[in-house]
């Protein structure tokens, strides 16, 4: 059942604001506050989680591969719903069930209840509610501003974490990991009640069309639902997942995310492992996402000119060699190029989403994000899990970072081949 809008909603915010920015701005507060404190704020409670049921690193780490492998499963389906009847209750279902499984992790004291509610539970809601239903939602609401919409969006990712990151950690030290966690989940979840009075899936949905554009014949009904129209543009799901196109990008994510979540899940642990304390570990965590914010915006607005598939190959080129770079040096020096990394890495992110929604539309935008998740899911579990038990055996992760860069630059080189697909040649 498509989602009903409520009757005389506003067509407009105050000061005739196009209602898709107010969307954008709920959308982004969610994510800067949400997906800062419950995916990577997660990180910092490494140590004292492991010290206190008594865990490896490589069970840490499974631990955190097996919650994103399982969001990305659970988004699969959620990215088939949010195409079909929008994807504003599916934000708060399972933003609210991703709080309750976080928030009750505050009383594991056995590595099963662990996995359950963090990696089961949470991740589940994360999966279906907050990422990447999120951009699902803003990739519904703009066409010639996407570009920067979604840009906003994904630094808005980052910014959270790069804020959460050290607040979530100083507070870990002076009120315990496990007051933080129950107090964090308590109030995401408030936080995501609130976004969700704001949020409506798609422009329709209020009368309008993406971009603020006026539905032709006068002006939009007052609250009345139009049916969604599609250009040629706008791919089918079959159209889609026919192209060569697309399955360079799901190749190309898979490797990139892959590779960040070895080096990202097991910083801290790397941090350490090359002569860094390990109470400033968490800080250098948090300003690789202060570096990803810059780098997310420029990149881009740097898209509006230059070919997005060039800018992708050249960020994941830079994260290879500042990988290899971290593996021959040492100390501070070494921090610097495992930050740079992980940021270059990151920090184009964004384009490798908006080149879906630019190469194939909106009509399936969900459903194909959903396909590549599941498909980045398996690396999110296997190559954290991987460098971590390399370095509970070696006491070192130089193996590990060397197949890190050597997936970086792969990645690079399919982003490079993956082409816009030609929509006449795909007619008939």
């Amino acid at each position: 059942m498509i989602e009903q809008p409520i009757q005389d909603a506003p067509q407009r915010g105050a000061r005739g604001i196009f209602y898709g920015w107010w969307v954008l701005g709920a959308a982004g507060g969610l994510g800067f506050l949400g997906f800062g404190a419950l995916i990577p704020g997660f990180l910092v409670f490494a140590t004292p989680i492991r010290g206190a049921l008594g865990i490896s690193s490589a069970q840490f780490a499974f631990v955190v591969g097996a919650a994103w492998a399982v969001g990305n499963v659970a988004s699969l389906g959620a990215g088939w719903l949010a195409d079909r009847y929008g994807g504003r209750m599916l934000v708060l279902t399972g933003g609210l069930l991703c709080c309750v499984g976080f928030g009750a992790v505050a009383g594991v004291n056995e590595y099963w209840q662990l996995l359950l509610l963090y990696s089961g539970v949470a991740a589940m809601g994360r999966g279906i509610g907050v990422a990447p239903n999120l951009m699902t939602v803003v990739n519904q609401w703009f066409v010639k501003r996407k570009a920067l919409t979604m840009t906003l969006l994904n630094t808005a990712f980052a910014g959270g974490a790069a804020m959460m990151v050290p607040l979530m950690a100083y507070c870990e030290g002076e009120f315990g990991w496990r007051n933080v966690i129950l107090w964090t989940g308590g109030f995401v979840a408030l936080l995501t009640a609130l976004a969700t009075v704001v949020i409506r899936s798609r422009p329709e949905d209020m009368g309008l069309l993406p971009d603020g554009e006026v539905p032709a014949g006068g002006r939009a009904g007052r609250g009345r639902r139009i049916e969604p129209t599609y250009s040629e543009s706008d791919f089918t799901l079959r159209r889609a997942v026919a192209t060569p196109a697309f399955w360079l990008m799901t190749a190309a994510v898979t490797l990139r995310i892959a590779a960040a979540d070895a080096l990202v899940i097991n910083q801290i642990s790397m941090l350490v492992w090359k002569g860094i304390p390990e109470e400033q570990a968490a800080y250098f965590l948090s300003a690789t996402f202060l570096v990803i914010i810059p780098l997310r915006f420029a990149m881009g607005l740097g898209a509006m000119v230059v070919p997005s598939r060039w800018l992708l190959f050249g960020g994941m080129t830079v994260g290879a060699a500042a990988a290899i770079a971290y593996l021959l040096w040492s100390g501070y020096p070494a921090a610097a190029m495992f930050v740079l990394s992980i940021a270059a890495t990151e920090g184009i992110a964004t384009l490798g989403w908006l080149a879906v929604g630019e190469y194939f539309g909106r009509r399936s935008f969900g459903s194909l994000v959903g396909i590549m998740t599941v498909s980045f899911g398996a690396g999110s579990l296997i190559a954290p899990v991987a460098a971590g038990w390399v370095f509970d055996q070696t006491g070192q992760y130089g193996i590990a970072l060397i197949v890190a860069a050597v997936m970086q630059l792969g990645s690079g080189v399919c982003y490079l081949l993956a082409r816009r697909p030609v929509v006449s040649a795909l007619q008939g």
